[in-house]
């Protein structure tokens, strides 16, 4: 299943891209991560909550400052996706991308996550 979603932020674009490219401010924008902290080269060790599960687990995350662009997923390539960070007149277009083999992933919880990507560098302004 793939999803993907634009919404615009009132912050300027380098602020979005800084905060979206901090691996220790993902648990406060993706609501199911609990935990979120950088080990070597692109990966990141994740912990998350699904279902009333607490999760860990390894996974990829890469930022192209230049691009303003994010990637990441899992290393077994059934979850991945990317953000995009664009000029839009009076801040920022975020553009999310995500696909997933197990589809479980609602279109109103990829919303509720760039909605809190708003909030998150909104309330920073």
């Amino acid at each position: 299943m793939e999803h993907e979603h634009t919404q615009h932020v009132a912050a300027p674009p380098d602020r979005v891209f800084a905060a979206l490219a901090d691996v220790g401010n993902l648990p406060r924008y993706v609501p199911q991560l609990t935990g979120a902290e950088r080990l070597d080269g692109d990966k990141v060790l994740v912990q998350a909550r699904y279902e009333g599960h607490t999760q860990e687990g390894e996974a990829w995350f890469r930022a192209d400052e230049a691009e303003r662009r994010i990637e990441w997923g899992a290393p077994s390539g059934g979850y991945h996706g990317w953000i995009q960070v664009d000029d839009d007149e009076d801040g920022s277009r975020l553009t999310l991308f995500l696909a997933t083999t197990r589809g479980d992933a609602p279109d109103n919880e990829v919303m509720g996550t760039l909605d809190a990507i708003r909030r998150l560098v909104e309330a920073d302004a």
